[in-house]
């Protein structure tokens, strides 16, 4: 039976039933010692990274995260996130909107114009935060065979002791009512196709317990089995941290992140949210709570202490300009003292001497840029070697070190192509650097890196 084939009667079982005051736990309060500041592996460039955020409803990915995800879409990293469920059973806090509310006055549809209309909250958030792209699971590329394009809200109820416990009548096509196998194959599809470096989501427990939460977690943690040692397999997994437990081993990591962008988002989920002033808010319960900019993760799967390779930095101006300097003078003037010699193949002058000369001032050039990170290395080089060829070949006419007179000898035509043919050589140089800097654009790319750590940490990269 699909949700939209549920009786008004059935609609109103699936509310959440009246309980004792919610309990939800706190963000950001408690810090372990030794947290990691950064959801990204050492040495990470986050301008690089694409991190995926897996969330259950509208509205979660900005209570939740919101702070961390608006903090990495600012520092370049590409943001993603895939929603699970159009939050068809959230309660509803404007007055004017409450025929939207499953089992209030007005509402025949069992949520779906809900559903939509959180969709449209969904992307006012989404904009705040900054985030990249955002899909549903049973989208594209979110689906796989027996994936239906929609998964509904599976609700819940509040327990005696202020917890989350299960719908006692949720739909059939809820989250929690599917099977999980299907779900995880979606999710693996969106990973191949997304490729994140980082996957964000629930703990085991779900934050704070709401069976959707569950089984979103339940969704990641099989997808990761699915995908064993895929290169695609993010290399860190983070879950929500709920209540702080002292004993939880896990590495922690305490994201600092962009608080205002967090508020602004809330604001877009207007039908569960009420910001009641910069630091406080609530849901449709009216129960107070902190808006925290600092969200804690506790790692699920992969190694936080792991380091890549640093992407390497380019040197100053002084020491790029001494460098070409020092570099194209001792280079002329070595090549200066052997550009003439010759080896003669019977009466053929070989100019042995000219391509040394030619291949000094080459890879002078070439270790300079790559040393230094900088192909105006090279360039400097090459000026300085003409202008020191210039100096030997003239700056002494009485007796000149090297001899600049095409039409007068083999050794004369020899020193004029010594001296126009040095920077020449260095423009080569530069021109190598240049193609070795794709390479390396490649080789230290996030997507790159990544795949050399997954290589290294499973042994594959000696």
């Amino acid at each position: 039976m699909s949700a939209s084939d549920n009786s008004p009667q059935e609609a109103e079982q699936q509310k959440p039933q009246e309980a004792a005051t919610p309990s939800y736990p706190t963000q950001g309060e408690r810090i372990a010692s030794g947290a990691k500041r950064d959801l990204l592996p050492t040495n990470y460039d986050s301008e690089q990274a694409r991190i995926l955020f897996v969330h259950a409803h509208p509205d979660d990915e900005t209570s939740s995260t919101g702070a961390t995800m608006a903090y990495y879409a600012q520092k370049g990293a590409e943001v993603y996130l895939i929603t699970a469920t159009r939050g068809e059973l959230g309660e509803v806090i404007p007055q004017q909107l409450q025929h939207l509310e499953v089992g209030k006055p007005g509402c025949t549809d069992n949520g779906e114009a809900l559903g939509e209309y959180r969709v449209g909250e969904l992307n006012g958030a989404l904009e705040a935060l900054g985030v990249h792209r955002h899909l549903f699971l049973g989208q594209e590329p979110a689906t796989a065979e027996g994936v239906p394009a929609l998964y509904r809200d599976s609700g819940m109820a509040w327990g005696p002791n202020g917890k989350p416990i299960a719908n006692p009548v949720s739909s059939d096509a809820s989250l929690t009512a599917q099977p999980l196998e299907p779900q995880a194959q979606a999710l693996v599809a969106a990973i191949h196709e997304i490729q994140p470096d980082v996957l964000v989501t629930y703990d085991a427990d779900g934050g704070y317990g709401h069976p959707d939460h569950v089984r979103v977690h339940q969704i990641v943690k099989r997808a990761l089995e699915i995908l064993g040692d895929d290169e695609d397999r993010p290399l860190l997994i983070w879950g929500i941290e709920g209540e702080y437990n002292p004993e939880d081993t896990r590495v922690q990591a305490a994201i600092f992140g962009d608080g205002t962008a967090k508020r602004k988002a809330m604001e877009a989920h207007r039908t569960q949210i009420t910001v009641l002033d910069d630091k406080t808010f609530e849901y449709s319960n009216k129960v107070p709570q902190k808006i925290s900019a600092v969200e804690t993760y506790r790692v699920l799967d992969g190694d936080p202490t792991r380091t890549v390779n640093p992407k390497p930095q380019e040197a100053g101006l002084v020491s790029t300009v001494l460098t070409g300097v020092i570099l194209g003078t001792v280079a002329a003037v070595a090549g200066s003292i052997y550009h003439a010699w010759v080896v003669y193949a019977g009466d053929v002058a070989l100019p042995v001497g000219l391509l040394i000369a030619y291949l000094t001032i080459f890879f002078a050039s070439l270790w300079s840029a790559l040393a230094l990170r900088r192909g105006m290395t090279a360039a400097i080089v090459g000026a300085v070697a003409f202008v020191t060829v210039y100096w030997l070949a003239y700056g002494r006419p009485d007796s000149p070190f090297v001899l600049v007179n095409p039409g007068h000898s083999a050794i004369g035509l020899y020193g004029a192509l010594w001296w126009f043919g040095a920077p020449v050589a260095a423009m080569l140089g530069m021109f190598a650097y240049t193609r070795n800097l794709v390479k390396d654009a490649r080789y230290f790319s996030a997507r790159s890196a990544h795949q050399r750590a997954r290589a290294k940490a499973e042994g594959r990269d000696k």
